[in-house]
C-alpha cells in the first residue's frame, strides 16, 4: 500500500535541494583538492630546505616557513571535510525525502514492533505498527527516541487540548525545512543509532552504590600512581627509588579496583550509548535555538533547563560512556587497566543515574514528542492536499463528521462522507467480500488516530471530537494461547464495552468510536443478532458512535430510529457485474449477491 501525493511542491523542493547541494559538492571538492595540492607542496618545501640545510646551503629555521603554513592549513582542510561529509548526508537524506514524497517508496522500513502493546484496541486491528504500517509511514525520525514518541502519539488518546496543542506545533513546524535537515545531521554518522528501549531499561537498572571512601581512595591511589611515574620520566628521581613505591600504589589500587568489581562489570558490559547519548545533548541543543509561537513547542524548550540543564547534565555522562567504549581500543588498554579508568567512569555513571534519572527521563519525553512532532510535519509538508481537521471541544457529544474521507495508505483512495453525531450514533454497512467495508472502517479509525497526534488527514472537511477509538478488526485465533477466533472477538468486545463505560472516578471521560469488522461471524444468524443487538445498545447507552460490518442481512434488523442506527451499504453499481465495486459508501441495504460471480472467479461451475 502507497500513497501518492496530489501536489508535486514537496518534489521539487527536494529536487531544487539535490541540485543546489550538489552544486555545492562539486565547489568543496574543489577546494578541497587545491588544498591538498597546496599541502603536498608545503611537504615538498619542507623536505627540499631540510636538504640544504643537512648540507649547510640554508638554515634550519627556513623549514618553520612550510611547516607552519601545512599547520595551518591542517585545520581549513578539516573543516572542508566536514562540510563535504555534511553534504553528503544531506544529499542521502534528500534523496530519501524525494522517494517517499513521490510515492515509489513511502516506507521508512521502521515497523515499532517493539512499541506493541498486548491488547492494545486498535494499534493492530488499524496497522498502527507492523511493516506497511502507519508508523512506518511516518517515521522520519532521526533517534530512536523521536520513534517511541512517534508510538506514544499514534497509540495514546489525547485530550481536546493535548490535540489542538498538538496541531498548533506541527502547523508551525511544517515549512521549517532547514530545522529537519539539521536533525538530520545530529551525530558523527546517520547509521548511529540506539533503540529508545534501550534507554529505558538503562535508567530503569539496579544502581548500585558505592561508598565515598572507595572513590576517593581512587583518586588518591591514581594521583600517587600519575605522581611517581612523572617523577621517574622526568628524572626527578631514580627508578630503583621509585619502584618499591610505585608497586604499592599500585597493588592498593588495584585492591581497591577489585573490591568494586562485581559492581562495576555490569556498567561496563551495559549497552554502548555514548552515541546516542551525544545524538540527545546536540538534539537538545538545537532545539533550545529554535524560536517557537506554539505553546507545545515552547513548553518542549523549556523542559530543557528542568530541573537542571539537560545539555552541560547529559555531556558530563557522555564523557565518561565514551571513556569505557575507549577501553576496548589497544593503545588504550594498558593505561586504563593501569588507573582503573573504567571503574571510575562506572561509579561516576552509577552516581549520575542515581541523581539525574528522574529528569532524563524528562529530557527523553521532550526530544521523543518533539521529533514525533517533526515527522508529523514533514507528513503535513509532504501532502499539502490534506486538511486540519476541525477538533470539537471534548464537552460536546461525540462526532465524527469527515467529507471525502480516504485511506492515507493508499494509492488512488476512493473518497466517501461519513457523518456520526447524536442523531446517526452508528452506521450498520452491509456488503460482500472486496467491496471496501473493512478498509473504510480502518480509515475512519486511522484518521481519528492522526488527528488526535495533531496530523492533517486525506479529506475534504472534517469535524472530529476525542474519542477512544477501538476497533475489533482482523482478530484471528491463536493455537499458542489456545484462543479460538470467536473467543479472541468476545474479548475485544469486552475490552470496548469496558472503554465505553468508564470507571467513575475518571475525570472526562472520552467517548468511545467503535470500528467491529464483521460481529459475531463465528455464530449463528439468530444468536449473532441477538448478541450484536445487546453491544450495540450498551455502546450507544454510554455515549458511544462508530460502525460496523456485516455480510448477515438479518443484522440490518438493529439499525432502528431508537438506537440511531442507520443502514449503509457497499456494493457494485453494476447489477450484470457484481464484482465491479465502485468502494463508495451508499445509503440502504445491501440487495445483490456475488456468492455466484466469486463461484465463477475460482473456475467453479454456477
Amino acid at each position: 500500500m502507497v500513497h501518492l501525493s496530489e501536489n508535486g511542491a514537496a518534489q521539487a523542493h527536494y529536487r531544487a535541494r539535490q541540485t543546489a547541494l550538489g552544486a555545492e559538492q562539486r565547489t568543496v571538492q574543489s577546494q578541497r583538492n587545491w588544498l591538498r595540492l597546496a599541502l603536498l607542496l608545503c611537504v615538498v618545501a619542507a623536505w627540499n630546505v631540510a636538504l640544504h640545510a643537512l648540507h649547510e646551503t640554508a638554515p634550519w629555521w627556513h623549514v618553520l616557513v612550510p611547516i607552519s603554513l601545512f599547520a595551518a592549513l591542517i585545520p581549513v582542510y578539516l573543516r572542508i571535510a566536514t562540510r563535504l561529509t555534511r553534504i553528503g548526508r544531506l544529499l542521502v537524506f534528500h534523496e530519501r525525502n524525494l522517494v517517499r514524497a513521490n510515492g515509489s517508496e513511502p516506507q521508512s522500513g521502521l515497523t515499532g514492533d517493539e512499541f506493541r502493546s498486548p491488547g492494545h484496541l486498535y494499534e493492530r486491528g488499524l496497522d498502527i505498527l507492523g511493516a506497511n504500517s502507519l508508523f512506518a509511514m511516518l517515521s522520519t525520525v532521526r533517534t530512536g527516541i523521536g520513534q517511541q514518541g512517534l508510538a506514544r502519539l499514534l497509540l495514546n488518546p489525547a485530550s481536546h487540548s493535548e490535540a489542538c496543542a498538538r496541531q498548533h506545533a506541527v502547523r508551525e513546524l511544517t515549512p521549517n525545512l532547514a530545522l529537519r535537515e539539521e536533525i538530520a545531521l545530529l551525530g558523527t554518522s546517520r547509521f548511529e543509532q540506539v533503540s529508545a528501549t534501550v534507554l529505558d531499561t538503562w535508567l530503569d537498572a539496579d544502581n548500585p552504590a558505592f561508598h565515598p571512601a572507595i572513590r576517593i581512595s581512587l583518586i588518591l591511589t591514581t594521583t600517587a600512581l600519575i605522581a611517581l611515574l612523572l617523577a621517574g620520566f622526568l628524572h626527578y628521581a631514580a627508578w630503583s627509588a621509585l619502584f618499591p613505591n610505585l608497586a604499592a600504589a599500585f597493588l592498593l589500587h588495584t585492591a581497591i579496583a577489585m573490591r568494586a568489581r562485581s559492581r562495576v562489570l555490569p556498567i561496563l558490559n551495559g549497552p554502548k550509548i555514548a552515541g546516542q547519548m551525544r545524538i540527545f545533548s546536540e538534539g537538545l541543543a538545537l532545539l533550545r535555538t529554535q524560536s517557537f509561537a506554539s505553546p507545545r513547542l515552547i513548553a518542549l524548550q523549556q523542559n530543557t533547563g528542568k530541573p537542571a540543564d539537560a545539555i552541560a547534565t547529559i555531556d558530563r555522562v557522555q564523557s565518561q560512556f565514551a571513556i569505557i567504549e575507549q577501553r576496548s581500543k589497544e593503545w588504550y588498554y594498558v593505561l586504563s587497566l593501569l588507573f582503573a579508568a573504567g571503574t571510575h567512569a562506572a561509579i561516576s555513571i552509577a552516581n549520575w543515574r542515581r541523581a539525574n534519572a528522574a529528569a532524563m527521563k524528562l529530557w527523553l519525553a521532550t526530544w521523543a514528542e518533539f521529533e514525533a512532532l517533526n515527522a508529523l510535519a514533514t507528513y503535513a509538508f509532504e501532502h499539502p492536499e490534506n486538511i486540519y481537521p476541525e477538533i470539537v471541544s471534548g464537552d460536546a457529544p461525540a462526532i465524527f463528521e469527515v467529507t471525502g474521507i480516504r485511506h492515507p495508505l493508499l494509492r488512488d483512495c476512493v473518497p466517501n462522507n461519513v457523518t456520526l453525531n447524536p442523531a446517526t450514533r452508528f452506521y450498520l454497512i452491509s456488503g460482500s467480500n472486496m467491496a471496501g467495508k473493512s478498509t473504510l472502517l480502518r480509515a475512519i479509525g486511522v484518521n481519528t488516530v492522526l488527528t488526535l497526534a495533531g496530523a492533517p488527514i486525506p479529506a475534504d472537511s472534517a469535524r472530529i471530537s476525542p474519542l477512544k477509538v477501538c476497533a475489533s478488526i482482523a482478530l484471528t485465533d491463536s493455537l499458542a494461547d489456545g484462543k479460538s477466533k470467536f473467543l479472541a472477538e468476545v474479548e475485544r468486545l469486552h475490552a470496548i464495552l469496558a472503554a465505553a463505560s468508564p470507571a467513575p472516578e475518571e475525570e472526562a471521560p472520552q467517548p468511545v468510536l467503535f470500528l467491529i469488522d464483521e460481529i459475531f461471524s463465528g455464530t449463528n444468524s439468530l444468536d449473532r443478532r441477538t448478541a450484536a443487538e445487546a453491544i450495540l445498545k450498551a455502546l450507544v447507552a454510554a455515549g458511544a458512535i462508530g460502525a460496523l460490518s456485516t455480510h448477515d442481512l438479518a443484522l440490518t434488523e438493529i439499525a432502528t430510529p431508537s438506537l440511531h442506527g442507520i443502514n449503509v451499504h457497499m456494493a457494485s453499481p453494476d447489477p450484470g457485474d457484481p464484482l465491479a465495486f465502485d468502494f463508495l459508501l451508499k445509503p440502504g441495504i445491501n440487495t445483490s449477491s456475488s456468492a455466484l460471480a466469486i463461484l465463477h472467479l475460482v473456475g467453479l461451475p454456477t
